[in-house]
């Protein structure tokens, strides 16, 4: 036969046991919340440079799906550049149109996560006179990627 003040005893140890938990819980999310993600997951830290190499005034204006990098003008010698870190689905994509004044040169896509992640993290592309040329991280050679349209 079962004592029943026994089935009473473990019956209050299960409710404080249970308690405990409870209030372990409770106590540890308010000590530690859990932090939103403010960003998507993101890739590794992504740099691009463009150089105008040539003896006129270069517009330059660059753009993505997400962002709208504005429209700037380089003399000889100047550089535009920004940062990003590249989306985990390797789709990340900036496009850049070129301009001599009125002259459209050309749109082009200066990052293109498929073709560019493994060639370089630091991407440089020089404004030369025949076209775009694009260094990987080692820059000592480019490669003509885009000839002007004019």
């Amino acid at each position: 036969m079962i004592n029943s003040s026994s089935i009473n005893l473990n019956s209050y140890f299960c409710s404080i046991f249970t308690m405990s938990i409870v209030v372990i819980s409770l106590i540890c999310s308010e000590a530690f919340p859990i932090q939103q993600a403010k960003e998507p997951l993101r890739g590794h830290l992504t740099r691009v440079t463009i150089q105008n190499d040539n003896d006129y005034l270069l517009g330059i204006h660059c753009k993505s799906r997400d962002d709208d990098l504005g429209f700037h003008i380089l003399a000889k010698g100047e550089l535009f550049g920004w940062k990003f870190h590249v989306n985990f689905r390797y789709s990340t994509l900036y496009f850049c149109g070129f301009s001599q004044g009125q002259i459209k040169k050309g749109v082009f896509e200066i990052y293109r996560a498929n073709r560019d992640f493994y060639r370089c993290a630091n991407c440089t592309w020089k404004a030369e006179k025949d076209g775009v040329h694009g260094y990987t991280d080692n820059p000592k050679k480019g490669n003509l990627f885009y000839s002007w349209l004019k």
